[in-house]
C-alpha cells in the first residue's frame, strides 16, 4: 500500500466512520443524528461514484474486504432499525388501547359535570 492513501480509501474510511456513528445513534435511539449521518453517507457515496479509475491491485482486495464488512454492518443496522420501528408501533398500539380504556372508565365513573369535557382525543390538550 502506498504511503499516501488514495481518494477512494479516504472516502471509504469516512463511510466506515459514518456507519459506526449510525450504529451508535440507532442504539441510543437518536434518530435526528441518524438522519444527519445518513445524509453524509449519501454524499460520500456520490463522491465514490465519481471515481472512474480502477483501484490499484494492492488496494483492490483491501477495498473489497472492507466493503463486505460494511455491508454486514449495514444489514445489522437495517435489522436494528426495523426492530425499533416494530417496537415503537407496538408501544403506540398499547398506548392507544390504554387511552381508549381510560376514556371509557372516565365516562362511566366520572361525576356528571366532568363527563361533558371528555372528548376522547388529545387534541387541544397540549
Amino acid at each position: 500500500m502506498p504511503d499516501r492513501l488514495s481518494r477512494r480509501m479516504v472516502l471509504l474510511a469516512a463511510y466506515e466512520d459514518f456507519t459506526r456513528r449510525e450504529t451508535v445513534s440507532l442504539r441510543e435511539e437518536n434518530f435526528e443524528l441518524m438522519l444527519k449521518v445518513q445524509d453524509k453517507k449519501a454524499k460520500v457515496i456520490a463522491e465514490l461514484e465519481t471515481i472512474t479509475d480502477a483501484p490499484a491491485e494492492e488496494e483492490r482486495s483491501e477495498f473489497k474486504s472492507r466493503i463486505e464488512a460494511l455491508l454486514l454492518q449495514e444489514a445489522k443496522n437495517t435489522e436494528m432499525l426495523s426492530d425499533k420501528m416494530a417496537s415503537n408501533r407496538q408501544e403506540h398500539r398499547r398506548l392507544s388501547r390504554n387511552t381508549v380504556s381510560a376514556n371509557k372508565f372516565r365516562s362511566v365513573y366520572a361525576a356528571p359535570i366532568d363527563r361533558s369535557g371528555v372528548s376522547g382525543t388529545l387534541k387541544g390538550k397540549a
